[in-house]
C-alpha cells in the first residue's frame, strides 16, 4: 500500500494517503486512484453520523457520502450488530453512489424501543422512514437479519427500492438459525445488558455468532469497540438492547415473504463457507425471485461483509452497474 501512496508524489500524495485509509484492499484503492473519483472519501474522519426521526424513535445512520444523483445504497446489518459492520465494504461503493449504513432500532446508536417493539415489521417501518427521509429510491443491501428484513421491504416498500441485494440471509430459518434464535432469547431474559469493567473486557467478551470468520484480530477488536460505549458509571457495555433478541414476544411474526412477488432486480450473495445459508437454499431463492442473480463469495463464512469485503463490494458494483442493461 505504501508504494501506491509514494507513486502519487507531491500534493497528490496526501489524497492518496487519505484514500488508503478507506480502501482496505489494494485493488480497489488502485482503481479509485486511476479513475480519479472525487467522491471516494467524504472526510478523513470517515463517515458522518446522522440522526432522523422514524416511528417515534431517534434513529441513526452512517453517511459515507457519494453522488446521490447516481444512486443511493442503504446497507442493513444483522441481528445484535450495527452499522459499522459495513465499514470495509461501504468505502468501495462510494464512487458508485451515495452510501448509507443504518443502525436498526435498539442497535448501535439508534434509540431503544420502549416498551420493546422489535422484529421484521418494526424494522421494515424504520427502513421506510429512512427512505422517506432520503427522498429517493434506493439499492437496498441487507446482511443476515438485515437481508431477511430487506426481503420484506421489497414487498412492502417496493416503490422506494430500485434493486435488492440479499447477503447470506435465509428465507425462513434453517435449523442452525433457529438454535441461534433460541440461544439469543435465553440471553435476553431479564432485559438488562451486562456491564463490563473496561474496553479490554469488551474486546475479550466480543464474539461473532456464528463464530466462523476470516476477520483479522485487529479488525475484530475494532469492530467490538465500535459497537460498545462507556457508561456514566465508568463501566462499559455493548450498544444494543437485549430485548432485540426476544422480538417474538413483542411482535406478531410476518412469516415468510413470498419471493415470487419480488419485482425488482435482485442479487443473492452467499458466503462459500456459510454455516447458516446452504447453497441449496440460496439457489432455491434465486429460482423463486423472478429477476435475480446468484453469486458465491469465496473465502467467506456467514459474515460475508467482514470476511471478504472486496469481493462483496465488487459483486454489488457489477450488479448495479448492469441494471440499465437489464432494463434494456
Amino acid at each position: 500500500m505504501q508504494s501506491l501512496v509514494n507513486m502519487r508524489g507531491g500534493r497528490g500524495s496526501r489524497r492518496a494517503t487519505v484514500l488508503s485509509v478507506y480502501y482496505p484492499c489494494e485493488r480497489s484503492f488502485r482503481i479509485a486512484i486511476m479513475m480519479g473519483h472525487e467522491q471516494a472519501v467524504t472526510a478523513e474522519a470517515g463517515p458522518t453520523s446522522r440522526f432522523f426521526e422514524g416511528n417515534g424513535l431517534r434513529l441513526h445512520y452512517l453517511d459515507w457520502g457519494g453522488d446521490a444523483a447516481r444512486r443511493t445504497f442503504v446497507l442493513l446489518h444483522g441481528g445484535a450488530a450495527h452499522a459499522h459492520w459495513w465499514d470495509y465494504v461501504a468505502p468501495m461503493l462510494v464512487p458508485y453512489g451515495h452510501v448509507i449504513a443504518l443502525d436498526f432500532r435498539g442497535h448501535g446508536r439508534s434509540q431503544w424501543s420502549t416498551p420493546p417493539h422489535y422484529g421484521p415489521a418494526a424494522y421494515v417501518k424504520d427502513v421506510g422512514a429512512l427512505i422517506e427521509t432520503l427522498a429517493t429510491r434506493v439499492v437496498l443491501v441487507g446482511h443476515s437479519m438485515g437481508g431477511a428484513v430487506a426481503q420484506w421491504c421489497a414487498l412492502m416498500l417496493a416503490d422506494g427500492i430500485e434493486a435488492l441485494v440479499i447477503v447470506d440471509a435465509p428465507h425462513g430459518p434453517p435449523p442452525l438459525w433457529r438454535r441461534l434464535q433460541w440461544r439469543w432469547r435465553r440471553r435476553a431474559q431479564g432485559g438488562k445488558r451486562p456491564e463490563l469493567k473496561s474496553s479490554a473486557d469488551i474486546i475479550r467478551k466480543f464474539r461473532l455468532s456464528p463464530p466462523g470468520t476470516y476477520l483479522t484480530k485487529e479488525r475484530m477488536e475494532e469492530l467490538a469497540l465500535k459497537g460498545a460505549e462507556q457508561l456514566p458509571n465508568g463501566n462499559w457495555a455493548f450498544r444494543f438492547d437485549p430485548e432485540t433478541r426476544s422480538w417474538r414476544k413483542t411482535e406478531t411474526p410476518l412469516g415468510r415473504p413470498n419471493l415470487r412477488r419480488i419485482t425488482m432486480p435482485t442479487l443473492i450473495l452467499r458466503g462459500a463457507e456459510s454455516e447458516l445459508v446452504s447453497r441449496r437454499l440460496a439457489r432455491r431463492m434465486k429460482r423463486r425471485i423472478p429477476v435475480s442473480e446468484y453469486r458465491e463469495i469465496p473465502r467467506a463464512f456467514h459474515h460475508v461483509p467482514l470476511d471478504n469485503p472486496e469481493a462483496t463490494a465488487n459483486a454489488i458494483i457489477e450488479f448495479v452497474e448492469g441494471l440499465g442493461a437489464r432494463r434494456g
